[in-house]
């Protein structure tokens, strides 16, 4: 059985992240599958993960050609420029399948990208939070339409949505999500934002994010996770912090919100040092792949270059590059992270370290509601110096209470995640797709 992955971005960590867990979950199921990733990092995101099949990704290929360069001058997001990209894609399918039938070489990157797709069973569409309102997820809805020109299966990987803006990009994302074979999502408010939009839900299932199924049982004390990583009981605290360059900040806006964000996380750090002797490592999963757009790492050292001296000095960046299970490594020799990163969160609880999450997005909340531990979420938009280094406080005093509660859930958590591969086993089978 050919499996194609698509709108895979391993260059961000938690995609990465994403993905790992999706290999293991559907090959766990489809124990014969050849799993292809379609990637925008194409190519030079086969250097970092080696052991992964990567293909280019169809639709970003077609942005780089001249006439969609044009129409998006012409046109820009609008819904014209849509509908250009979809006649685009539309003629690229038929021609491959013209081409590819008699033998004749496939002109443009394309056609040559859309070509494995030719011999695919079925296409998951891969897990995280890409299509909201707030994103320009066009590139998507034209994947999905050439997808079903092709008369290939779809289904959607662990998935988060938020309420949709009645635009004319939900009025073309609508019949594709109802026509998937399966959409799994990670909360039950997602599925009635997909209700909302389509006017069904039998073919949703709601699951735990994909990456608890990394997880593996440990230590929760502070001294045995200490002693696991070779750390001297009474070693000095270190706390790990994840941060990132986000444009939404609740109800404030871009500068007001990252100003109260970076004066919360120094605060912090400040007290933390100061008064708990503690050594702080930044590290996150978007760093140490210069090909990508950002680089959280950079944003790290911005913080560090506003602490006092001699805070600074005990403060340290990590800019190196981890895929997610050396990631689990390195935080397992931390005693807790602050995160801003939801898939940087799970792998900690995947390392057994306990998370004080700082939230972005809804996903944040609905991860820690199952997590049974909500009252530890900041919302982005509330945070602020003085209550949150009071937070950070009364979490270092709680850091094993919080490890148990999270080891506790997590088996729970990582069962529902893997029932996600028997979820698109059953509901391709109705569909009659080969299990070979």
């Amino acid at each position: 059985m050919r499996i194609i992955i698509e709108n895979c971005v391993f260059m961000n960590g938690g995609d990465s992240a994403i993905g790992i867990a999706l290999r293991e979950i559907v090959t766990e199921s489809f124990p014969n599958a050849e799993l292809r990733f379609a990637d925008s990092g194409m190519p030079s995101i086969a250097r970092y993960y080696p052991d992964i099949d990567f293909i280019p990704l169809p639709s970003f290929l077609m942005d780089r050609a001249p006439s969609i360069r044009l129409a998006a001058a012409l046109f820009g997001k609008y819904r014209r420029y849509l509908m250009v990209r979809k006649l685009y894609m539309s003629a690229s399918v038929t021609l491959t399948r013209i081409l590819a039938s008699v033998g004749l070489p496939l002109p443009t990157p394309v056609m040559r990208a859309i070509q494995p797709y030719l011999d695919a069973d079925f296409v998951l569409t891969t897990g995280g939070t890409y299509l909201l309102s707030k994103y320009d997820y066009g590139r998507r809805i034209v994947e999905f339409h050439k997808d079903y020109q092709l008369g290939k299966p779809v289904a959607a990987f662990t998935q988060s949505f938020e309420a949709f803006a009645d635009d004319f990009r939900s009025r073309h994302l609508a019949p594709q999500l109802d026509k998937m074979e399966l959409i799994l999502v990670r909360h039950d408010t997602s599925k009635a934002h997909v209700h909302a939009l389509i006017g069904r839900s039998d073919h949703i299932k709601t699951v735990s994010d994909s990456v608890f199924a990394l997880w593996t049982s440990g230590p929760t004390s502070l001294a045995a996770r200490r002693q696991r990583s070779g750390r001297r009981e009474d070693d000095r605290l270190r706390i790990a912090v994840a941060v990132r360059k986000l444009k939404f900040y609740g109800a404030r806006d871009t500068e007001t919100g990252a100003a109260h964000f970076r004066q919360s996380i120094l605060a912090a750090i400040t007290t933390l040092v100061r008064d708990k002797g503690a050594e702080i490592t930044f590290i996150s999963t978007c760093q140490g792949i210069p090909e990508y757009w950002t680089d959280d790492s950079a944003v790290a050292a911005e913080f560090v270059a506003e602490l006092p001296p001699d805070v600074a000095a005990h403060v340290r960046v990590n800019r190196d590059f981890h895929t997610p299970h050396e990631l689990i490594q390195v935080l397992q020799t931390f005693d807790g992270l602050i995160a801003c990163r939801l898939h940087m969160a799970i792998l900690s609880i995947c390392a057994n370290t306990p998370v004080l999450p700082i939230s972005y997005e809804p996903k944040f909340e609905e991860t820690f509601e199952e997590l049974g531990l909500p009252e530890l979420v900041t919302p982005i938009g509330e945070i602020e110096p003085a209550s949150f280094t009071n937070r950070v406080l009364d979490w270092l005093v709680s850091l094993d209470e919080v490890a148990a509660k999270q080891e506790e859930a997590a088996p729970r958590l990582q069962a529902s995640a893997k029932s996600a591969g028997a979820a698109l086993k059953r509901a391709l089978a109705e569909r009659g797709v080969g299990l070979g």
